[in-house]
């Protein structure tokens, strides 16, 4: 299931099914990558819209591209597990693109989130204008961040189906995880190969 482009948006596609252990792409370790900033990026386990920035030399943007509330069952097989509710719980999938001041997009992010385990954070995970990262950090909320998987699969944006690279992380509050997340990126700014 796909959901419509927003007006003025660019061409993006957005899968409520969270792209985990789909084996139809390889997963690779970020040891593997030719690129030192492509293996910095997936290994990092801090903000990645701060790397980011600083690959940019600018300030990004955050571009809410789609945002709805689902039964976790409708977000694909596992993610109940790794968020640890039940298959009827009710998540938060949202998609969103980092993008540089013109609008390029440098990476696209599909993410499934806990709204039950902390009310006094979920503007955090709704906002519409500031990084997710970010936002938890300004909130004051300790979190940690679990790498799960790296790999290459196509960008798929735009008609453009070169490799891209991507990572797969849960996002902690306290001992409970929070947030799934996967993060393509843009294959002209971080070398997939």
């Amino acid at each position: 299931m796909s959901l419509p482009t927003p007006s003025g948006v660019f061409p993006l596609a957005f899968p409520v099914v969270f792209p985990l252990g789909r084996r139809t792409w390889p997963l690779v370790r970020p040891g593997e990558f030719a690129s030192p900033i492509t293996r910095m990026l997936l290994s990092s386990e801090g903000q990645t819209t701060t790397l980011l920035e600083s690959l940019a030399g600018e300030s990004l943007q955050l571009r809410c591209l789609a945002q709805l509330r689902v039964p976790t069952r409708q977000t694909g097989e596992g993610v109940a597990v790794l968020l640890g509710v039940e298959e009827d719980a009710g998540v938060l999938v949202r998609h969103t693109a980092t993008t540089r001041q013109g609008g390029e997009p440098l990476s696209v992010n599909h993410v499934v989130a806990r709204l039950d385990l902390a009310p006094a954070i979920e503007h955090c995970l709704t906002s519409t204008s500031v990084p997710l990262g970010r936002a938890l950090t300004e909130a004051g909320t300790g979190h940690r961040r679990t790498l799960l998987e790296t790999g290459r699969r196509p960008w798929g944006q735009g008609g453009d189906e070169r490799a891209a690279c991507f990572k797969t992380y849960l996002v902690w509050h306290g001992d409970e995880p929070l947030v799934l997340i996967n993060e393509l990126f843009h294959p002209s700014y971080v070398p997939a190969a």
